[in-house]
């Protein structure tokens, strides 16, 4: 790896598209003239890390943890263009921040950006721009999940043939979200993933698993959890390689219904019935053998009782005398509060 430096101004170009990743939904962010509206409390002195596929941007306070998430990031393209068997005919532009609040600064877009985007990739110049997360293990997901969204623009021919060529490409790629995020999810965490799971069981217990259809046109069904196990079943089934496949048969033009049908030889309905098939088979004996938590255990913080409508991520101290956890309790704010472990009275 070598760096060299080179004024971000030079390379970070107004945003035309793009996917926010790290577990909020992806929309559309509107072309700005660069820089316009964007409050920036620092001056980022951006240098460049070039690897064999990438050009990383980043500054020097940040420099041991961008080379290893530069590391990160070549293992993400070898496994990536293996699978999807694609390689991109350009380095890879990949913008790195040193912490959430500073990459809520950059300039590559002109649209604010919440607290919960972990990174977004933007469709013209195909590229990633993220924060280093609080983890080695988040950050490789983030920047996994922001690869896929990567290769489904090259793929797609996003930045090939000036605005006409955008125009091409936006509508080649006109597919559900559950298509584009649960590829990415599950190309970045893999089929098993605590978070999916909790979803796919709980539609299991109460019979309302969502067939693609619904998943397509209902914004109830969070699109990165079932995207990502519906692409689980598939590659499960048939090979990670259809991954690509579809994908490809997609950037290509084909409508995603009959690219499905044309690569597993299958129509999407029969997809979606079988899919459910497999998650109520393992699913539901597990479920008949278990206690529902009611018979075994009583409620403790609740909306009726000491706690707010929001309770998050209940934790107990090493004692088991008390209990922290995160609520909008006294008012709209979200903040942590203890209370007594067998009571459940706040403290």
């Amino acid at each position: 790896m070598t760096a060299s430096r080179s004024p971000a101004s030079r390379h970070l170009t107004p945003l035309v598209l793009a996917l926010a990743a790290g577990g909020v939904l992806g929309t559309p962010l509107s072309a700005q003239y660069f820089g316009r509206n964007k409050v920036q409390y620092e001056t980022f002195d951006f240098q460049v890390l070039r690897t064999e596929n990438y050009d990383v941007y980043y500054y020097p306070e940040e420099q041991v943890a961008v080379r290893d998430a530069a590391r990160m990031a070549e293992r993400w393209y070898s496994r990536l263009s293996r699978i999807i068997d694609h390689r991109f005919e350009n380095k890879q532009p990949l913008v790195l921040y040193g912490s959430h609040p500073e990459f809520q600064q950059t300039v590559t877009t002109g649209s604010d950006i919440g607290e919960g985007t972990g990174g977004f990739t933007e469709a013209f110049k195909r590229r990633v721009v993220m924060p280093l997360a609080g983890s080695y293990e988040e950050t490789d997901h983030v920047l996994g999940h922001e690869m896929v969204h990567a290769f489904q623009y090259d793929i797609a021919g996003f930045g090939r043939g000036g605005a006409g060529g955008l125009e091409a490409a936006a509508r080649r790629l006109s597919v559900p979200l559950w298509f584009t995020e649960g590829m990415a999810e599950y190309l970045s965490v893999g089929p098993i993933d605590p978070h999916t799971a909790m979803w796919v069981r709980d539609a299991a217990l109460t019979g309302e698993i969502p067939t693609i259809e619904q998943m397509t046109y209902n914004t109830r069904y969070f699109p990165y959890r079932w995207g990502q196990a519906l692409w689980a079943y598939i590659g499960g089934r048939w090979g990670d390689a259809v991954v690509g496949q579809i994908l490809k048969q997609v950037g290509q033009g084909v409508p995603y219904e009959e690219a499905f049908e044309r690569i597993l030889n299958t129509p999407l309905e029969e997809i979606s019935e079988d899919w459910h098939t497999s998650i109520r088979r393992p699913y539901l004996p597990l479920l008949n053998e278990r206690k529902e938590a009611r018979e075994i255990a009583r409620p403790l913080i609740t909306q009726r009782r000491e706690g707010g409508q929001v309770n998050l991520v209940p934790s107990l101290s090493p004692d088991g005398r008390y209990v922290a956890f995160l609520s909008e309790l006294d008012f709209l704010d979200v903040e942590l509060y203890l209370a007594d472990a067998e009571t459940g009275e706040v403290i």
